[in-house]
């Protein structure tokens, strides 16, 4: 266990405001689990982002043969998502039922990455995402006093006119639209997903001194007017984030700095781990890698299978938002 904790991103804070118990696990006891996580479900949205990142990066727009040159990238960026999904610890299995729900073998999931690449470009072109300006994997990280607050932008660009405005873009795998754009939690326990361009946003505005004109989302598996959602936001909204962040930064850094004083003494410090990091069992509990080393997590996620076994004629897990 380190003596505090001075760096946070936004996955990392998603997590402890879904469920401290679970970023104690990932991020400070960095949890050894007896079953490595499955990375499945995160191919299909790494893979068709790196291959857009490829074509603002490497101007691959300029080509003639430019859907066919992006349709090239679809297998060895595959790879590469697979490898860096294993170099995390995690495994590619294909024969685990629950995570093959979407798709059944490597090649639908190929099929479904290749679609993806016309409807993409076309979202591109449809609003007009182009311009002088095109940076993919933009690097935001800043320092505050003795933090750093990490971050990473899919897409900064300066769109032609008539626009000529700087956005910052995020790309989504997920078909479930609605939790990235509503800007609240759907559900008790889920996490704020809204937050998440604008936490780039200011940090954006603390490294360049200039504030993004707008924030979107591209949605992978959509096309037309549901590929893409603005997200509105005002200046405090940027202010009000920083200072929640640093906020919340400084109660982790504080609670595993306690931690590391009790370090001898074992019961003491489970005692006050418990208090500091409670688990918060919710809807993330049905796709929590650290479920098995929790009571709670383990009792949640029941509570699903019986509602599953449960449901009265005429009423699915989407009705009652079980499917999310």
């Amino acid at each position: 266990m380190s003596n505090g904790v001075n760096y946070i991103s936004y996955s990392g804070y998603k997590l402890y405001i879904q469920c401290p118990f679970a970023y104690w696990n990932r991020y400070v006891n960095k949890t050894t689990l007896a079953d490595a996580e499955n990375g499945l479900g995160t191919l299909y949205g790494s893979t068709v982002g790196l291959v857009f990142e490829a074509f603002y990066r490497d101007r691959i727009w300029k080509r003639e043969d430019y859907l066919e040159a992006l349709q090239g990238l679809v297998e060895p960026y595959l790879k590469k998502a697979i490898k860096d999904q294993e170099r995390q610890g995690r495994i590619i299995d294909w024969s685990d039922e629950e995570a093959t729900k979407t798709y059944k073998n490597q090649g639908e999931l190929v099929a479904d990455i290749r679609d993806s690449i016309p409807r993409g470009v076309q979202t591109i072109r449809q609003n007009k995402l182009m311009g002088p300006f095109m940076e993919a994997e933009m690097k935001l990280d800043c320092r505050f006093g003795g933090y750093t607050i990490g971050g990473r932008a899919d897409f900064v660009v300066q769109r032609t006119q008539p626009h000529g405005d700087l956005v910052i873009l995020d790309g989504k795998g997920s078909k479930h639209r609605a939790k990235y754009v509503d800007g609240h939690a759907l559900k008790e326990g889920a996490a704020i997903e809204g937050v998440q361009l604008k936490w780039y946003a200011f940090l954006y505005r603390e490294r360049k001194k200039r504030t993004p004109d707008a924030l979107g989302y591209i949605f992978w598996k959509f096309g037309g007017e549901q590929a893409m959602e603005w997200v509105p936001f005002k200046a405090k909204d940027l202010d009000d984030l920083k200072d929640e962040v640093l906020a919340t930064l400084t109660r982790i850094d504080t609670s595993v700095s306690r931690l590391y004083s009790l370090s001898g003494k074992p019961q003491a410090c489970a005692d006050l781990r418990e208090e500091l990091f409670p688990a918060q069992p919710g809807d993330g509990c049905r796709l929590c890698s650290y479920v098995s080393v929790c009571e709670d997590g383990q009792k949640k996620t029941k509570s699903f299978k019986r509602a599953r076994l449960e449901l009265p004629e005429g009423v699915n897990e989407l009705t009652l938002g079980l499917d999310d």
